[in-house]
């Protein structure tokens, strides 16, 4: 359930695997990263909460809400890595979670994307202005990506990573 699903049905949603994103390969990357953590149980979540050296967070055993990961562990993370990149706020404001959909937002804005197709892709309620008014953050001409700094496949991940290129490369 979310604020524009109040009967929890829940969409889905086809995204292209773009050359520059490769988000197939890095659910795989991610996936084999959970494995390796033996974190990969047919019910364990999709998302896990991590420690800073890439190991899963440590929870009571008798912790009610399971072993997903609490509401403020993305935006801890990303914080690390924008720390890490050098960059912890871009056009003065602090980078957070909401730092994703805004950038998203703002690059469909830049193609010429309609506020109510931006709308549906966001999840913002039909007729709403949100992402025009919060979410609209142009930083600069487009030329530096600030996020190009963040090692992309540190820690755990760097030999999934590896081994999905070397069968790629193979094929």
């Amino acid at each position: 359930m979310s604020k524009t699903d109040q009967a929890g049905k829940g969409d889905s949603r086809f995204i292209k695997d773009r050359e520059d994103l490769q988000l197939v390969r890095r659910a795989r990357a991610w996936l084999a990263v959970l494995h390796e953590l033996g974190a990969d149980a047919p019910d364990d979540p999709l998302f896990r909460s991590l420690t800073k050296k890439g190991k899963l967070r440590k929870y009571p055993e008798d912790r009610k809400r399971g072993q997903r990961m609490r509401p403020g562990s993305l935006n801890e993370r990303l914080q690390v890595l924008a720390d890490r990149a050098g960059l912890p706020y871009i056009a003065g404001q602090k980078v957070t979670s909401h730092s994703w959909r805004a950038g998203a937002n703002t690059d469909m804005i830049a193609a010429g994307v309609t506020l109510k197709d931006r709308n549906w892709a966001g999840r913002w309620a039909e007729g709403s202005k949100t992402a025009d008014t919060v979410y609209d953050r142009p930083h600069d001409d487009g030329e530096s990506d600030p996020l190009a700094k963040v090692p992309l496949y540190g820690g755990p991940a760097h030999a999934a990573v590896a081994e999905a290129r070397e069968q790629q490369e193979q094929q």
